[in-house]
């Protein structure tokens, strides 16, 4: 009965002989709930920074009766909320939206992609902005939401490729989960594309 039910978790887990071989012979492997967690911390961080910068001057510039530190410390407190508020989302819907999905269809991962993107842009953007006197959390929102579609497509698409039964090694989700998002940092610096 044992056996069985071992049997069974194993087929579940694992597509093919060979993955449960390249997932065992990972050094260091997270799960999904981890692996989105990590990507939400990256792109919590880096993006909403590079908007700052486009938008503030991260508080560093500008206006002197602005008051530079006070200015700072606001783009400092919000990037800390939302960097704080995306990893903990991204663990979220890690483990309760794209866990389930693995061992579906590619069309179902990229529909339950969408939905993930919405949850962890809305919840981060809005608690980055809340600080900015109250209504910076429906900017927030709608610039999180901006970022978190593409980068949240891209990324579970690339973590479903890498990934072994559910875990994928850290040589892969770290180079992964850092392109995703200074991508997407990058983009939001360029002058070109968004013209301020």
């Amino acid at each position: 009965m044992a056996l069985d039910a071992e049997a069974e978790r194993r087929a579940r887990q694992f597509r093919t002989p060979r993955e449960e071989r390249e997932m065992l012979m990972m050094r260091h492997h997270f799960n999904v709930a981890r692996a989105f967690a990590f990507f939400g911390l990256l792109l919590g961080t880096l993006p909403p920074a590079a908007i700052f910068i486009r938008l503030f001057g991260y508080g560093l510039g500008g206006n002197p009766e602005w008051g530079h530190l006070a200015f700072l410390r606001l783009c400092l407190a919000m990037n800390f909320l939302c960097a704080v508020m995306g990893q903990q989302m991204g663990r979220v819907v890690g483990r309760s939206i794209i866990e389930d999905t693995g061992r579906r269809s590619w069309a179902r991962t990229l529909l339950v992609a969408l939905p993930a993107a919405v949850v962890w842009g809305i919840s981060t953007g809005a608690a980055g902005g809340v600080l900015f006197f109250g209504i910076g959390a429906i900017f927030g929102a709608v610039c999180a939401l901006a970022v978190a579609l593409p980068c949240f497509v891209a990324f579970t698409t690339l973590h479903r490729l890498l990934a072994r039964g559910g875990m994928i090694d850290a040589r892969h989700l770290r180079p992964l989960a850092w392109g995703v998002a200074a991508t997407a940092a990058a983009l939001v610096l360029s002058p070109y594309l968004l013209p301020l």
